[in-house]
């Protein structure tokens, strides 16, 4: 029932892992650049991410993708040349109509929506665990009001 459904939409983005040497990393930091961030892992991965993507759900790998990914890494630190690809992969971000995360009920009693928050939902996750707890300890769900129109 598509009317169930929450609205958003799926943002495409394409990653990678590289491999550095876990007792000599080339970085200990997450390093925000243009096009890409960084972030080391202690296993020794270098996750390099994301592109955004409008494609709906298609799962393919790009030349494109990977390209402008591994030019922003090596402009930002290029020792990257010399690592290991060791993964790649393709992830989906829910994204609703106008970027900004969907929060409250849904159209069902007892639905309750935290979606919609594009490149930031683990960044956002405290903000919005913390504004469904005071709508719950207030007792806003209990006016059932959709945000699905939204």
């Amino acid at each position: 029932m598509p009317e169930l459904r929450p609205p958003v939409r799926p943002i495409k983005g394409q990653m990678l892992a590289l491999r550095m040497d876990p007792a000599a990393p080339l970085l200990t930091h997450v390093v925000w650049a243009p096009g890409a961030y960084l972030v080391p892992r202690r296993d020794g991965r270098l996750l390099v991410g994301a592109t955004v993507e409008e494609k709906g759900y298609d799962m393919s790998l790009t030349a494109g993708g990977m390209l402008t990914l591994l030019e922003a890494a090596w402009r930002a630190v290029p020792a990257v040349e010399e690592l290991p690809i060791e993964e790649m992969w393709v992830g989906h971000r829910p994204g609703s109509r106008d970027d900004a995360p969907i929060l409250g009920p849904g159209p069902l009693d007892g639905l309750v929506y935290a979606t919609g928050h594009h490149r930031n939902g683990i960044l956002l996750t405290p903000v919005t665990a913390n504004a469904i707890a005071l709508q719950f300890e207030n007792d806003a769900f209990s006016e059932h009001r959709s945000l699905a129109t939204r």
